[in-house]
């Protein structure tokens, strides 16, 4: 590598921040301690000057404090979504489906986590769907329209694993539902409400299946409520198609909201009569809203909900689903106005519980588009102090966005609309909410510098003078004994995503190593059925008769699955770069396959570095260098994919020889093997595209 020493400190760059923009292959960011962050040319966008004001405020403590509320814009989603599901998952969170442009269902979902986006794949769209979280920490997604501009339902259900960070396909409901809710139940889930459809049944999932209970009459996006006896409730002041659901009239001439009562002792259904729902109606629950973010433990109760009177008022109450009494007590008056601009507020009908912190959240807005301001009051139910915090100047409409309180305490809102047609939007925020009592009684702002590494995927790194050494820039050169065989362009696309080592002294690298688990880290055709992030059978890789002078190995690889091989290469040539412990070895494969009058040249590269315990960071890449497919089967030339060992560390294993029944090609599953391969199972080397007829 070429280096070029462009700046010793950022303040430097600040000042000519456009002397990164040269026209070099990446840059290197130095930080203070050693560590160093490179960006190849394939990865790098610009680089651009960042100002940080920081204010930091003294604060006294009281009720109805008014404060500035916090926030951040994020990168971007990668896809434009209204109508979609979100919910916590880590340090980050996960988006699934809704609708994107022009009311189009989106079978995608996103992760955010570590300041980008990543792809999941999910087996099925849901727009205006329902998210549970199950008693064992995964999350079910379901329901949803099962086609564009809200029409007709959908019996399925997707389930993410955030252990794995990756969805599979759960039970069918009996029943087709959108607009739908579902609260989990020791290890059941109750899942009731539709749109457009009856309501007659409750869903329920014991952990298998679903089965339907109950007695219903028809809702959307309905409150679940359960009491200590585990009976479920369902309420809500809207009907199927969003009517109004109407009250129930006693003979003195008192009403009541009706609501359901399913108790699970006697399988049966009962009508509920909520007296206090009679004048202060709940609010709707958002689409995305999910029944347990309103949840907490606090003296035996369990929920909280936003009502409205006379549509100007709001209040804050806990309901008490018992046949004494319809609530409990009141907690407090939500200001309809801001208290001090005097401003008209709108809230969202979902409770957001911090019971770390014991505050609730609850989220609003003024004024329109593009200068909408949005409102979070910090509730704390044991104190009765609360602060409302705002923040002006949104250019589209985050109340129909979906949101989600994270497990850092931060809320997350993505998508929503941006005019009266509600076109998708891709963008996302994190809000800080306030501290409940705290006001701003003085500030003190500092201003710290530093620069933003935009990439071409639309993200940035960020990084601040004061953790910084310099940047360099820096410019690519491969081994020449590699470039003679693969042209520099495709290198330096795929060392954005795998080390490509150079040297003449690798090390020796003789033995068979099992890269398992096999976990697809990049694909360059986004049309491909693979993505980043999917499993793939084993891979072992034996490497013989090293010649340590002229650099070059016996190469051969085998697919397997639990001790069975599932495909095998022939022997091949490899030439072997790289110093020290770090190596890279590649083979150039043509192959011919008569039936079809078809040809291909592959490139598989590999890299890692040899330890006394196996090869760690191994990775294997291949490409398509060239190739006769009249019937357009194969990966197009130039397309690759990245593949490493998800746990780091290839260990060494023995070269296998138990095969699976000749002549089957299929990998995804594998019949005829000894023991049956999971759905999950797939082949790196066949089946590679979604090739229409």
């Amino acid at each position: 590598m070429k280096q070029n020493i462009i700046l010793k400190t950022l303040t430097a760059a600040i000042l000519s921040a456009t002397a990164l923009q040269v026209q070099a292959q990446g840059i290197y960011v130095n930080k203070k301690g050693g560590e160093s962050v490179s960006y190849p040319k394939s990865v790098l966008d610009h680089v651009s000057p960042y100002m940080l004001k920081t204010s930091t405020s003294t604060t006294t403590l009281e009720t109805g404090a008014v404060a500035t509320l916090q926030y951040e814009k994020i990168a971007d989603m990668k896809t434009a979504r209204m109508g979609h599901q979100i919910f916590p998952s880590g340090n980050g969170f996960v988006v699934v489906g809704g609708h994107t442009t022009n009311f189009e269902l989106t079978k995608t979902a996103e992760l955010y986590e570590n300041g980008q986006w990543k792809d999941i794949s999910i087996n099925n769209p849901h727009d205006g769907a329902f998210t549970v979280t199950l008693s064992d920490g995964r999350v079910m997604v379901g329901g949803g329209f099962s086609s564009k501009n809200g029409v007709g339902q959908s019996k399925v259900t997707d389930i993410y694993d955030p252990k794995t960070k990756s969805f599979t396909a759960g039970p069918d409901m009996t029943v087709a539902r959108a607009y739908c809710k579902a609260v989990a139940v020791g290890n059941k889930v109750y899942v009731s409400g539709n749109w457009y459809a009856d309501d007659k049944v409750m869903d329920c999932y014991d952990g298998s299946t679903f089965k339907a209970v109950g007695d219903m009459d028809g809702r959307s996006n309905p409150y679940l409520l359960y009491d200590k006896e585990n009976n479920v409730y369902s309420v809500s002041a809207y009907g199927i198609k969003g009517a109004d659901f109407g009250f129930y009239t006693y003979e003195d001439g008192s009403k009541a909201l009706s609501g359901d009562v399913y108790v699970p002792l006697e399988d049966k259904t009962f009508y509920y009569r909520f007296k206090y729902f009679s004048q202060w109606v709940p609010l709707s629950l958002p689409t995305e809203a999910r029944v347990e973010d309103n949840a907490y433990t606090y003296e035996g109760n369990n929920y909280f909900v936003v009502l409205t009177k006379n549509g100007d008022q709001y209040q804050l109450t806990e309901p008490c689903p018992d046949q004494n009494t319809t609530y409990i007590y009141s907690k407090f008056d939500i200001p309809s106005r801001h208290p001090v601009t005097n401003a008209v507020i709108n809230y969202r009908g979902t409770v957001y519980s911090n019971e770390a912190k014991g505050e609730y959240y609850l989220i609003g807005s003024s004024g329109t588009v593009p200068n909408q301001t949005v409102h979070i009051i910090s509730y704390n139910f044991v104190s009765g102090y609360w602060t409302i915090a705002s923040a002006s100047g949104f250019t589209y409409d985050l109340m129909s966005g979906s949101w989600t309180l994270l497990n850092d305490g931060r809320l997350a809102c993505t998508g929503g609309g941006i005019d009266s047609n509600f076109n998708a939007q891709k963008y996302a925020y994190l809000f800080t909410p306030p501290t409940a009592g705290e006001s701003n009684s003085g500030t003190s702002t500092t201003v710290d510098y530093g620069v933003d590494v935009y990439k071409k995927d639309g993200t940035y790194d960020r990084y601040l003078e004061k953790d910084l050494e310099s940047i360099t820039t820096f410019e690519e050169h491969f081994d020449d004994r590699i470039t003679q065989e693969i042209p520099q362009e495709y290198l330096s696309k795929m060392s954005a995503y795998m080390p490509i080592y150079s040297g003449n002294t690798p090390p020796n690298i003789e033995g068979t190593y099992n890269l398992s688990p096999d976990l697809m880290v990049y694909n360059s055709n986004p049309n491909s059925s693979y993505k980043p992030g999917d499993l793939f059978s084993d891979c072992v890789t034996k490497y013989s008769n090293q010649n340590m002078t002229q650099n070059t190995a016996t190469y051969q690889d085998e697919e397997a699955y639990n001790g069975t091989v599932l495909s095998k290469s022939d022997p091949a040539e490899a030439r072997i770069l790289g110093k020290g412990n770090n190596f890279t070895a590649f083979t150039i494969v043509e192959t011919t396959i008569e039936s079809e009058n078809s040809w291909t040249k592959m490139a598989t590269i590999i890299s890692g570095t040899m330890t006394s315990e196996g090869i760690k960071d191994y990775f294997i890449g291949i490409l398509m260098l060239d190739k006769r497919d009249p019937n357009n089967k194969r990966m197009k030339i130039g397309d690759f994919r990245i593949f490493k060992d998800g746990d780091g560390l290839s260990v060494p294993t023995t070269w296998l020889n138990r095969q699976r029944a000749a002549g089957i090609k299929d990998i995804n599953p594998v019949p005829g093997c000894a023991d049956e391969a999971p759905i999950s199972v797939k082949s790196k080397f066949f089946d590679m595209e979604k090739v229409k007829k």
